[in-house]
């Protein structure tokens, strides 16, 4: 939801804030799409970015948006150099070990590999 009188987007599932992203129903196509709604959510030039998936006490930053795509370049980017749900974990969390919720990582590294 945009609401332009007052900067602000309310992104639900699209943005994360400082916790790992639920990637595993998503293959690397997916997330490319991911990737281009955000940018869509980018071009509104949002001050403020509510998302749906927050660390408690998060600032709900605009930043949320381009970490929120990082992230997903860099889950497509991993998954696909590593043959191991450690492996894929490992990876991540040398990027982003600071994001709460290690469990989503493990389930959506699990599942990347089982669609494989």
């Amino acid at each position: 939801m945009h609401a332009p009188s007052i900067g602000a987007v309310v992104a639900g599932d699209l943005v994360y804030n400082q916790v790992h992203m639920m990637t595993a129903y998503t293959d690397a196509t997916a997330r490319e799409a991911w990737i281009a709604n955000l940018d869509t959510v980018a071009a509104l030039n949002p001050r403020t970015v509510i998302s749906g998936h927050k660390r408690v006490g998060a600032p709900d930053s605009p930043d949320t948006i381009e970490q929120s795509k990082e992230y997903l370049r860099e889950f497509s980017r991993v998954a696909a150099e590593q043959d191991t749900a450690q492996g894929i974990v490992t990876e991540m969390l040398k990027l982003h070990g600071d994001r709460d919720n290690p469990y989503t990582l493990w389930l959506s590294a699990r599942r990347t590999l089982a669609n494989r």
